[in-house]
């Protein structure tokens, strides 16, 4: 990662993996873009990545032998997306226009060599990248920006961490990345270390065995606000030395042309590029003399853009980079695009030549709906679509909604028109690729027949217990990986079958987690939603030979992308959970993953050897389900719970102890004396699942909660009250006594004993009730084998 460490700013850079305390990296390029991969197996592998342009370069340097050295130069327009909280413009977050001019200037100066410029240089293999860079003077739609190349935009937030700009910030604001270079400026949250940016590389799609399309929403680069800009021209106080030059742009933009770092992010690594020296590790600094040579080579290029040095030092793109960056723009549609949409120089000389793109046109759902995008050069101003297969099969809109209703591949034409003239009609053949898969569906790892197994431990290893649920060696968690290739937004529920389950403590609780896919590898992290479910909702259902079925709290968007869904186990005494899975050697692909004791994820073939895919299906859709969540499932009798739905604009609730009958709103209060099963049926909305249900479960060491109860005497008094009342006892009970305050969760606030050998017994509540807030709390007094639960409720004074 690029971090700006302003305590530590002295310490000496030390090789990733040689020792174990090093300095934080300067940049999170190639940490995001193995995120990335993970997300989205369609990008590729780096590897694949690095065989395309390694071909492009060869083409390039044949081209330069035969005496073709000068290249035509590019022009790329930037928007810069100025994420401010509020402040006025040119004050924080909210930087003025001359800092991003002032960072423009750097970014032509640095590509361009230009001569008398702090991006100018002597070296021998120094290079001019012939490529340039404007703020955009025209929006997505074509019209005039007040400010060139600025959208200023309110976050709502102080700061920002990397997973809520990458799941937020951007898809929601960024401009067509096929026509423009996103660059967004953020302050970053302290937990992010310091971080000063990162980008995402350029994609290679349609190379050999990678599909065309490719994700959009996270496209471009995002950097701190105070290393916008340079202090070399003018008045920027925000700016922070030592990045107050404008170099962390120029870093991030090589990364977003296809640079690697210089010492290739190993000891002594490749970066691809031949003409750059290989380095032991990051420079630090303006290092005199260089630190960082490997052992017989060249000093190491502290000066070059791709470097970890102060922003000072930098002053080098070489040939081989301008190379690999050229071909990169070549290679990549989406950069390719950027260029040819010309926004730089907004005039019309020709026709358009059109050109379009959607997103998952290669796994459509059926009955869902595609966006197209136009990407036709030349400025047009009208349109006509024709699309087979499609509803509607024509339109003149620039980016229409499309709907298929029928499986099958489909072509899609073009023809964009301009002030001089129609284009060429484009078409691409089986361009929609409609599956047969519904809107809404529940997913599964396995084929169409497995054999249901609970697999012990000791089969891979000396631990005892189970390969998917308590051993001995302390498995903390397990899912199971979805590529989600057709592109569902929600995961609704979940249905987990359980193999086994037993507890001796009546809360006992598992955890069903969906986590995002951005973890290392591919593994589970972050999460996205969780659901407790109890242990006695497992066993109920195991004892009636059913899966557990889970409905989440809220609604749970995955965003198209991949996924994980499994369980969460702690470990107390007696408690055993497991989860059925396929024989060893039955699933297709690794699928399965396990959460050691250590907190690490890894994949369970990994780990043991063993392929298999685990019974945990995630029920998915398009559109949203209805969701409800309960302020508590475990209560005492007549204990009050509070029932929320979501996910519709119209609530009607029932009950199948018919306790509740077409209640109507979101919200439902309800005082179980039984357990009691509620639905929720909703409407309004498109969508998947219009039901949700969620049973309430009572106590079953509670004697009673009434306020008077004859036979065991015990009362409070007074309540309610505003200070803790006294326990009165009047019954034949001789012995032990012992009392405590428990909050509506069930967390006990005090305890205190006495002995009672009169007929009757005054006791005052534990001191700790003194302190309670206002509210409802529980009263419980143990008499031998008796137990008797009253309910106290707290007042203001």
């Amino acid at each position: 990662m690029k971090w700006l460490t302003l305590v530590a700013a002295l310490l000496l850079a030390t090789p990733l993996l040689a020792q174990s305390v090093r300095q934080p990296e300067q940049c999170s390029t190639m940490e995001r873009d193995s995120i990335l991969r993970a997300r989205f197996p369609e990008r590729g592998t780096l590897d694949d990545f690095e065989n395309a342009l390694l071909r492009k370069v060869e083409s390039m340097r044949a081209e330069q032998r035969a005496g073709r050295t000068m290249a035509e130069v590019l022009t790329i327009p930037i928007i810069f997306h100025i994420v401010h909280n509020g402040e006025a413009v040119g004050t924080g977050t909210n930087i003025s226009q001359a800092q991003v001019q002032s960072q423009l200037d750097v970014l032509n100066e640095d590509f361009r060599k230009l001569a008398g410029s702090p991006g100018f240089n002597n070296n021998p293999v120094g290079a001019d990248i012939e490529v340039e860079f404007c703020l955009s003077p025209l929006d997505e739609n074509g019209r005039n920006l007040t400010e060139p190349g600025i959208v200023r935009l309110n976050g709502n937030r102080a700061d920002w961490t990397q997973d809520q700009i990458d799941n937020q910030l951007k898809p929601t604001t960024i401009w067509n990345p096929n026509l423009f270079y996103n660059v967004w400026t953020v302050k970053f949250a302290a937990s992010e270390g310091g971080l000063l940016g990162y980008a995402q590389f350029p994609d290679q799609t349609g190379l050999q065995g990678i599909p065309a399309n490719s994700p959009a929403s996270t496209d471009g680069v995002v950097i701190a606000y105070n290393t916008c800009g340079s202090s070399k021209k003018g008045n920027f106080p925000i700016l922070v030395d030592p990045y107050d030059m404008g170099r962390t742009l120029t870093h991030e933009t090589g990364h977003w042309l296809g640079l690697r770092h210089i010492w290739g992010d190993g000891r002594c690594a490749d970066d691809f590029v031949a003409d750059t020296p290989p380095q032991i590790g990051p420079s630090s600094g303006c290092p005199n003399p260089v630190t960082q040579s490997c052992p017989g080579g060249s000093p190491a290029m502290v000066q070059n853009y791709m470097d970890y040095s102060n922003d000072p030092c930098k002053n080098i793109f070489t040939v081989g980079q301008k190379n690999r960056i050229r071909a990169a723009i070549e290679l990549s549609p989406r950069r390719k695009s950027v260029v040819q949409g010309n926004l730089c120089s907004p005039t019309v000389n020709d026709v358009p030549v059109a050109n379009f793109t959607a997103a998952n046109k290669g796994c459509v759902l059926l009955g869902s709906t595609v966006e197209f995008t136009d990407l036709s050069t030349n400025f047009p101003t009208e349109w006509s679509w024709t699309f087979e297969g499609g509803d509607p099969g024509s339109s003149t809109d620039r980016n229409p909604k499309v709907t298929y209703n029928t499986p099958g591949s489909f072509k899609v034409t073009l023809t964009a028109t301009n002030s001089v003239g129609p284009s060429e009609p484009f078409t691409i053949e089986s361009y929609i690729n409609v599956s047969e898969e519904g809107l809404c569906n529940e997913l599964s790892n396995f084929e169409d027949s497995f054999t249901p197994s609970l697999i012990k431990i000791s089969n891979y290893n000396t631990n005892t217990g189970y390969l998917t649920g308590h051993n001995s060696a302390g498995s903390l968690g397990y899912s199971e990986f979805y590529e989600n290739a057709c592109g569902y937004q929600y995961v609704s529920g979940a249905t987990v079958n359980f193999a086994k389950a037993k507890s001796l403590n009546e809360e006992a609780t598992v955890d069903i987690v969906v986590w995002s896919a951005r973890g290392v590898q591919g593994g589970p992290n972050p999460v996205i939603e969780r659901k407790t479910v109890l242990y006695k909702q497992i066993m109920d259902d195991i004892a009636n030979s059913r899966p557990t079925t889970i409905t989440f709290d809220r609604v749970t968007p995955v965003f198209s992308r991949p996924f994980h869904i499994g369980f969460e186990i702690t470990y107390a005494s007696g408690d055993t959970v497991a989860v059925y899975s396929s024989k060893d050697g039955e699933a297709t692909n690794a699928t399965s993953w396990v959460k050691h004791a250590n907190g690490q994820w890894q994949l369970i073939t990994t780990a043991y050897g063993a392929n298999i895919a685990m019974d945990i299906s995630p029920i998915v859709g398009a559109n949203p389900s209805v969701q409800v969540s309960a302020s508590k499932v475990l209560v005492y009798p007549g204990e009050q719970v509070v029932l929320n739905g979501q996910g519709a604009s119209i609530f009607v609730w029932n009950a199948d102890d018919g306790s509740v009958n077409n209640h109507t709103g979101p919200q439902l209060i309800v005082n179980p004396q039984e357990e009691v099963t509620y639905t929720t049926t909703g409407s309004g909305l498109d969508l998947c699942n219009n039901t949700a249900t969620t049973t309430i479960y009572i106590r079953q060491d509670v004697v009673a909660v009434e306020e008077t109860d004859p036979d065991n005497g015990v009362s409070l008094y007074p309540n309610p009250g505003t200070k803790p009342p006294h326990v009165q006892i009047n019954n034949d009970y001789v012995g032990e006594v012992s009392v405590w305050l428990n909050d509506v969760t069930g967390h006990a606030l005090g305890t205190l004993t006495a002995t009672k050998d009169f007929p009757s017994l005054a006791i005052d509540l534990p001191s700790e009730a003194s302190a309670a807030r206002s509210g409802v709390y529980y009263v419980v007094v143990e008499m031998g084998k008796t137990r008797v639960v009253r309910k106290w409720i707290k007042i203001d004074p």
